[in-house]
């Protein structure tokens, strides 16, 4: 779950240091001193400005920093120059790491521009989720309604050039992340330019060239449909800032068609922005949407946001489907729609369990730190982190013949098969229609309940 805030950074090392300053004193500060190069980085000038500027104590904790700083610059071999730059980001990079909190983080440029692009819901390109495996860019699946689906890729496609430039060499030795998000650099451009991409479509060995004209490509994270019995259903992929409007429009969808009831399909949900989570439980509930705990204790409420009257599903049953990918903005939802309405059930699998606050904090250069700021509680006042939600009902995943349901989402039916199947789509139909229940999991051999990892 995230929040996002603006503040100025400068590529000195005068202004790294007042970064660090203020993340140790507990404050954001931000100085806007222009966007010199580091080049000779340390000067007696620079030198003088952070004495001036920096407490005594966190002077002295430095003086290290400084002394292995000119160590490498002095004594480093090194044929070609420092990458002075990489060298703050492994600082800062190295700073986070050490709070031992896996969501306080740093983000890179390139990385923090397309995760920015998919938070707000849209971006500019062909359309395709990308995916490293072993050293070759591959297409996950394309968008639905996207360039890259309207030109025929297909998922597992491999990248092998881009204009004409071979992507494998160009991402040797970087980890996955890094990978993906410069080949996805290539590959993106402004609306109505053209970029061609040369693919190899496994098993053949062969490859063939793609034109395609880039576009601006909707993120779509609300699905719905009417499925069998009257019962709705919506699924939520994630909650970004597009979202509370595409939930809207699926709720005028569905509300004219008078469904009895709703299966509201959070599984394999990240999460996203904290407003968007209020606004969705809005349409469910007027109340308490969580609580935030900072590091002192101190607890802060925070309410739904209502929706307009031909969004609101106050009186409807509604089962939530939940599994360990649901997370975060996932968690809030859920949590809060078992705890505030009555005709609620959650069903499916314990969630992964992240119940931390960020503050996005998007830096001067394009790059971004992400800082856990607080935790947050059900409206009961209830921990998630490192715990998750547990369901009412546990049913595992299964597409076991029995359990033959209609395709929903981006879902395909397996080879050979007219229709999909999933286990705890079935009992949700089966609950909201016949109240019939899932049988309790099976038990392990020491007669207990094997634990549900949360991630």
């Amino acid at each position: 779950m995230v929040r996002t805030s603006r503040a100025l950074i400068i590529g000195t090392i005068t202004t790294f240091l007042v970064a660090i300053i203020a993340f140790i004193g507990g404050g954001t500060t931000s100085r806007a001193m222009g966007d010199a190069a580091l080049g000779t980085f340390i000067t007696a000038l620079a030198h003088r400005e952070g004495e001036a500027s920096t407490p005594t104590e966190v002077r002295d904790r430095f003086a290290v920093f400084w002394d292995v700083w000119s160590l490498v610059n002095e004594e480093f071999y090194h044929p070609e120059p420092l990458d002075e730059q990489q060298m703050v980001y492994g600082a800062i990079r190295g700073m986070l790491q050490s709070l031992g909190d896996d969501y306080t983080s740093f983000q890179e440029p390139e990385v923090a521009e397309q995760n920015r692009e998919s938070m707000e819901g849209k971006f500019e390109g062909i359309g395709a989720y990308l995916q490293i495996v072993e050293g070759e860019v591959r297409i996950e699946r394309p968008i639905k309604n996207s360039p890259a689906m309207k030109a025929g890729l297909q998922d597992g496609d491999v990248i092998v050039r881009v204009d004409g430039t071979e992507l494998a060499p160009l991402i040797a030795g970087l980890d996955d992340a890094e990978a993906a998000a410069l080949a996805a650099k290539q590959i993106r451009g402004p609306k109505g330019s053209v970029v061609r991409l040369t693919i190899r479509r496994p098993p053949e060995p062969s490859t063939f060239d793609v034109d395609i004209t880039r576009d601006e490509v909707p993120l779509i994270s609300v699905n719905v449909q009417m499925l069998e019995s009257n019962v709705g259903y919506i699924q939520i992929t994630e909650f970004k800032a597009t979202t509370t409007e595409e939930f809207d429009e699926a709720l005028r969808e569905l509300l004219p068609q008078q469904p009895d009831s709703l299966i509201l399909d959070l599984r394999n949900n990240p999460g996203g922005y904290l407003t968007t989570a209020q606004e969705v439980l809005g349409r469910f509930y007027a109340g308490t949407a969580l609580y935030e705990e900072d590091s002192a204790g101190n607890l802060k409420e925070l309410r739904t946001i209502k929706g307009p009257r031909d969004t609101r599903v106050y009186e409807m049953p509604v089962v939530v489907l939940v599994n360990g990918g649901s997370a975060s903005a996932a968690e809030i939802v859920a949590g809060a729609l078992r705890e505030r309405r009555p005709q609620t059930i959650l069903l499916g699998e314990t969630s992964f369990g992240k119940g931390s606050v960020q503050n996005i904090h998007h830096l001067r250069d394009g790059s971004s730190a992400r800082i856990t700021i607080a935790h947050w509680l059900t409206p009961d006042q209830h921990e998630i982190h490192q715990l998750g939600i547990a369901p009412d009902y546990v049913v595992p995943f299964a597409q076991d013949s029995e359990y033959a349901v209609a395709c929903v989402g981006e879902q395909q039916p397996p080879e050979g098969q007219e229709t999909c199947s999933d286990a705890q789509l079935s009992w949700a139909l089966r609950f909201l229609t016949t109240q019939a229940t899932p049988p309790p999991p099976e038990p392990t051999p020491t007669g207990r309940l094997e634990p549900v990892p949360v991630g």
